[in-house]
């Protein structure tokens, strides 16, 4: 059990795992079974054993509850990958879809207070874009499809990542997904304009409207600079837009 249980182990190898396979074998399930089944018949046949005896229980004792300790932490990380790989789906899963775009399901203006009283806010319509967010972009850019679509992928990716990450492992997942949403504006801007300037001031200009409206709290601003300690190197993603430019007319 405790091999199996410390197979994802970062520092786990097939040669540790023998090791620790040997040991359980050798200090916890034999002791264990002589315990169970020979200890009082062999004292009595030698009794010269007994003060030995006592000293190795002691030893016993203490790598019995070690390996008790090893099995609780063993099942703990198992959970932990378990999780933390979830997360990392749900994370790759979520993605606006056209009916976002078009605004087929937008939210009732949130109550602002309530909204901003935590780190996610209220989400009425569930696609993972806070409320005041969603409402804001449709309210700056009614008549482009295509500047909706990148900001409104953007803003679900920064959404995700305050909500959903807290460890290393699903911060890449975040920022991958990040990395695609600024992707998908620069590519956006580059359709919309033809000036290299344009397309670099439009670029930066509707990534920062963005975060403005993401991390517009305290505590939200806050949240986002503690996900930073979890940052690690990673590869980018694929800097693919959710929905495709040409699905959208404008």
């Amino acid at each position: 059990m405790v091999v199996y249980l410390t197979l994802e182990l970062p520092f786990a190898t097939n040669k540790i795992q023998l090791v620790i396979g040997f040991f359980v074998l050798i200090f916890i399930t034999l002791p264990t079974i002589f315990i169970i089944f020979f200890k009082d018949n062999f004292l009595k046949k030698y009794p010269k054993f007994v003060i030995f005896w006592k000293v190795y229980r002691v030893f016993y004792a203490v790598i019995f509850v070690l390996y008790i300790a090893a099995w609780i932490f063993g099942v703990w990380h198992l959970s932990y990958i378990d999780k933390t790989q979830k997360t990392i789906n749900f994370i790759n899963s979520e993605k606006i879809t056209l009916d976002d775009v078009m605004g087929k399901n937008l939210p009732p203006s949130p109550d602002q207070k309530i909204n901003d009283s935590t780190v996610a806010g209220i989400d009425a319509n569930k696609n993972y874009i806070r409320d005041d967010v969603e409402l804001a972009i449709f309210k700056k850019y009614p008549n482009s499809a295509r500047i909706r679509a990148a900001d409104l992928q953007y803003a679900q990716e920064l959404q995700l990542k305050l909500i959903s990450v807290y460890n290393g492992d699903t911060w890449i997942a975040s920022a991958k997904n990040e990395n695609n949403g600024i992707s998908c504006i620069v590519k956006t801007a580059f359709g919309e304009y033809s000036a290299t300037r344009d397309q670099i001031d439009k670029s930066r200009e509707w990534q920062g409207e963005v975060e403005l409206l993401v991390f517009n709290t305290n505590i939200r601003q806050g949240r986002a600079e503690a996900i930073d300690k979890y940052e690690k190197v990673y590869v980018v993603g694929d800097g693919q837009c959710d929905i495709s430019v040409n699905e959208l007319g404008n």
